[in-house]
């Protein structure tokens, strides 16, 4: 801690030598340093060592979250799978760097273990998938607070796992994250504007799952149909030649866009500009606004 309390008095410095060996320490000691930081910016300062180590802990905090960002979406190209629960942490942290990974595993696991509690591979899908909607919105009592919520109060994570109540898209992205994290096959099926969860077997779509209205598993040829109704519900021109079914970096990045689009309405620039550089991070890829469809995800 001396030695860190050592480098906030360096962080201001005006040879660009001090500050390049400042950013180089946190790059190189990663989370340790910043869960440092967070120690000492909790801890008793005074107002203007208060003021710095929180300028500090804003701009390493970013930088290490768009590297480890940048890292996931290369591993995506692969072919790995996007890790949505450590993503979630990353994007959330964007929002309040004060936000240590402990305190995310503390509200976010307990609804993944209880799933994993539940669900087998003895059991059929649609078994698993009404267990994971019994601990969601039974045990747990998440809900959609409107199709149309757009306040950052209901779409900010950590938030939303506080009240049980959000926007359909922080509510689905914690389905999402739930749901993977515990080792189901759900993914978003994605048109220009929005998606629906599907749950997947190889490449063949089982059923959709309405998170509008308690996880609905819908068992049903016509699935278009079904894709149509939600479209609607979230205000969305749907063209169900489209709908294609793409990776969980889809849906992280859609929620990332609503987010940019909240603190763009609520005037918060910067916040809004950190959001830009989150999707840019993960590809660049969006799914809010028109785009071409050319990449795989």
């Amino acid at each position: 801690m001396d030695q860190l309390r050592y480098i906030i008095d360096l962080f201001d410095d005006a040879d660009p030598g001090v500050v390049a060996a400042v950013d180089k320490y946190f790059l190189e000691n990663g989370p340790v340093a910043l869960s440092r930081l967070r120690s000492v910016c909790k801890g008793e300062l005074d107002p203007v060592k208060g003021a710095i180590a929180g300028k500090m802990l804003v701009r390493y905090n970013k930088m290490l979250a768009l590297r480890d960002l940048r890292s996931i979406a290369g591993s995506a190209a692969k072919g790995q799978e996007c890790p949505l629960l450590e993503a979630g942490y990353l994007v959330g942290s964007l929002s309040d760097a004060a936000l240590s990974r402990e305190e995310y595993m503390e509200m976010m696991m307990p609804p993944v273990m209880a799933v994993m509690a539940e669900i087998s591979e003895s059991r059929t899908a649609v078994e698993n998938v009404s267990l994971l909607n019994h601990v969601f919105y039974s045990q747990y009592g998440f809900s959609v607070s409107s199709p149309f919520d757009m306040t950052l109060d209901s779409t900010l994570l950590m938030k939303v796992l506080a009240s049980r109540k959000g926007s359909p898209f922080a509510v689905s992205l914690l389905y999402f994250i739930i749901a993977r994290t515990a080792g189901l096959p759900v993914y978003p099926l994605c048109f220009t504007g929005g998606f629906v969860p599907v749950y997947m077997e190889g490449d063949k779509i089982l059923f959709n799952i309405n998170v509008f209205h308690r996880g609905e598993i819908f068992i049903e040829s016509n699935i278009s149909k079904m894709v149509a109704s939600q479209a609607s519900a979230l205000g969305v021109n749907f063209d169900v030649g489209e709908a294609l079914v793409k990776k969980d970096q889809s849906i992280l990045v859609m929620y990332i866009e609503y987010l940019q689009m909240l603190y763009s309405n609520a005037g918060e620039k910067e916040a809004q500009m950190d959001m830009e550089d989150a999707v840019e991070a993960l590809g660049g890829k969006r799914y809010l606004t028109v785009e071409s469809d050319e990449d795989e995800w």
